[in-house]
């Protein structure tokens, strides 16, 4: 049994690296469409960091419909409490106002704690991107055409993929969110909309 540890995860990693290398031509084609090395680096790293985005917001949107009761119950409650806060705030009752106040609070700690929740499943591609350029990419860095500071003339593949996916994550969040059926959908399910329904489906 003492060698069981290490064994599960030899077959986790093999079973990881397995699953990369079947994905690799579909990963690497963009690398390989325009002749340029550069420009093939940016641009497939910038469709893998769209991929990664896309899947992302695709399962956070997952796990807010199965999550969809408790979403919009803790909507009702802060909506509630900050209308009892007001009114009481109004009428110069601290007491209550505070009382309030502790239960909005406890209410905000629970919508917070599940919008870090769904956050963290939205970057789940993440990872698994990095593992299959750490593959490809470990030892042939993005060679820069000036010095940058605290980088130099070259950036490692790790610090090439994040910048260009918090861009592509930051332009494609203000795109998306733009679009009325999406925005529509988003607050639904947040349970910031009351309705039954949307384009046939029962929320």
């Amino acid at each position: 049994m003492e060698g069981s540890g290490p064994k599960t995860r030899s077959f986790y990693m093999n079973s990881i690296l397995s699953l990369l290398m079947f994905f690799d031509p579909f990963f690497i084609a963009p690398f390989r469409m325009v002749s340029s090395p550069a420009t093939g680096y940016l641009l497939g790293t910038a469709i893998l960091a769209l991929q990664c985005f896309i899947l992302g917001d695709l399962s956070a949107m997952g796990v807010k419909f199965l999550n969809r009761k408790y979403l919009r119950k803790i909507q009702k409650e802060m909506d509630r409490n900050h209308h009892l806060s007001e009114k009481a705030l109004m009428m110069g009752d601290k007491e209550s106002y505070k009382a309030v106040n502790r239960q909005a609070l406890d209410a905000f700690g629970h919508s917070f704690s599940l919008g870090g929740a769904v956050f963290c499943v939205s970057i789940w591609p993440m990872p698994f991107a990095l593992a299959w350029m750490n593959l490809r990419f470990s030892d042939a860095p993005l060679e820069l055409p000036v010095s940058i500071p605290l980088l130099g003339n070259s950036i490692h593949y790790f610090g090439s993929f994040l910048l260009i996916y918090i861009a592509v994550r930051i332009t494609g969040s203000a795109i998306i969110g733009r679009l009325p059926w999406y925005s529509e959908l988003t607050a639904r399910l947040a349970g910031k909309k009351d309705s039954p329904s949307f384009h046939g489906f029962n929320f």
